[in-house]
């Protein structure tokens, strides 16, 4: 792609790819919503007659509850506003960050139901519609964040037409993942240790990988970042570490103890990770802290508590996985996220650090918490069991499922985002060129030119936007 777009200058694809894929198949997504949706009848059960002259409304028992639209504002919150401004962080590519991120939310919302739909009529071997309410809302987010996610493992070297395409793609994978692991595998996942955070991490990297995109092509003045957008991305990091403890409990309010462990659990573990971040940060960089991982590491302590955080757990136990999460996370980020980019293997954002490897360690915890003499395995058959009679599997057993899920979830991921990422490399998909890696200009109208690394190359004064921070 050329910096400015110019009449004439290039193909039809990849001056208007977004809009010639976006409407048809929005057009699709509209027929089938229409076929694979239709109002939950709780919420539509009401009654409307004529007394004389006045029309009177009687409900009938429409069951809105305050507290599941608080939990799902908490989890679209993150996805929109948590996610959007952590990928704020790099110096050329802000407003792709934040508008990109957009995009796939309001897509995704919407995708996410009818990818559902078809998902569940391929196990149950019947059509049966979903029925849209607060709880459908809030479990698409979980579908949204592993989007998200992804992204982050991509940022700043796919076209908005790549991006549709894997918001069409994944969602089905990662459903079809899920469905395996809770209702095949007999594994669950409270807080998508696995099924959302690992999922999504290493199909983002494998898409990576099968675009042939190597870490070292994209041009390394793009990657540095400012001290303004690296705060832009720490209040992403806020808004994530504040509304975490929801995300994991936010589909158990009707079950209002064990959502209550669950955000406890959630609480420790991620106030832990948050404290063992700076003192690692500052161990690995000679007494200093390191943004990107005060970005991240902060908040591994909800990504690996996830799966074991509907257990019994004496509190000790969270506030030591969150603090190792922290640690295992930071130090990721200084020493093992480099040597994976010396391969060659490309993660923009880093995601296996915060979501991949802490999703990975949060199955091998839920595994060993089985093996615990106490029933806590049983949450690990079924999150909300009333007696033991859930399963005839032992603790040992359990233990094996556990890893099980964990090889499946991997499997998946990687193999789909491998076929995803070709996929996307097609020629019906306009691409991003390495010298436009990472820049706002290709896709956005903005008269500063000063933002644009190459306007210097363009025979313009480079102005200079701001100090950079790091490389």
């Amino acid at each position: 792609m050329a910096g400015d777009r110019k009449d004439g200058e290039e193909g039809l694809l990849e001056t208007y790819g977004l809009p010639l894929w976006f409407y048809p198949v929005f057009i699709l997504v509209i027929i089938l919503f229409g076929v694979c949706t239709e109002l939950d009848p709780d919420y539509a059960t009401e009654t409307v007659t004529k007394v004389g002259d006045l029309y009177v409304r009687a409900t009938g028992g429409a069951k809105y509850d305050g507290a599941d639209y608080s939990m799902y504002m908490d989890a679209s919150a993150m996805c929109v506003l948590g996610f959007g401004m952590l990928y704020t962080f790099s110096k050329y590519y802000v407003w792709g960050g934040v508008g990109l991120n957009f995009f796939i939310c309001g897509f995704s919302f919407i995708w996410v139901t009818v990818a559902k739909t078809i998902v569940n009529a391929m196990w149950a071997g019947e059509w049966v519609r979903t029925k849209l309410n607060l709880v459908e809302m809030t479990t698409g987010c979980y579908v949204t964040a592993a989007l998200l996610i992804s992204f982050g493992a991509i940022y700043g070297f796919t076209s908005p037409t790549q991006i549709l395409l894997l918001c069409i793609i994944e969602p089905f994978m990662m459903l079809i993942n899920e469905h395996i692991v809770l209702y095949d595998i007999h594994v669950k996942d409270a807080g998508g240790s696995l099924v959302v955070h690992a999922f999504g991490a290493y199909f983002g990297i494998a898409v990576a990988i099968g675009m042939g995109v190597k870490a070292k092509q994209l041009p390394a003045e793009h990657r540095t970042t400012t001290y303004f957008s690296d705060m832009g991305a720490m209040i992403g990091s806020v808004v994530l570490w504040m509304f975490w403890p929801s995300f994991n409990g936010a589909t158990f309010a009707s079950d209002p103890n064990l959502q209550g462990r669950i955000v406890l659990n959630t609480y420790l573990a991620i106030a832990s990770s948050c404290a063992t971040s700076f003192a690692t940060s500052a161990l690995a960089h000679r007494g200093k802290f390191e943004m990107i991982e005060i970005q991240n590491s902060t908040l591994a302590g909800g990504v690996m508590i996830g799966m074991i955080c509907p257990f019994h757990l004496d509190p000790w136990i969270p506030v030591l996985i969150g603090g190792l999460a922290g640690m295992i996370s930071s130090i990721g980020y200084a020493k093992y996220h480099p040597f994976l980019e010396g391969l060659g293997i490309t993660d923009s954002a880093a995601v296996q650090m915060l979501h991949g490897l802490p999703g990975v360690l949060g199955g091998v915890c839920a595994a060993f918490a089985c093996l615990h003499g106490d029933y806590g395995y049983l949450y690990s058959y079924q999150t909300d069991w009333e007696d033991s009679s859930v399963t005839s599997r032992t603790r040992g057993q359990q233990f094996g499922y556990v890893g099980l899920a964990i090889v499946c979830t991997l499997g998946i991921s990687i193999v789909s985002g491998l076929i995803t990422g070709v996929l996307m490399q097609q020629p019906c998909c306009p691409r991003v060129h390495k010298k436009d890696m990472l820049v706002d200009h290709d896709f956005w109208h903005i008269h500063d030119h000063g933002s644009d690394p190459r306007a210097k190359n363009n025979g313009r004064v480079m102005a200079n936007p701001m100090q950079d921070t790091q490389a």
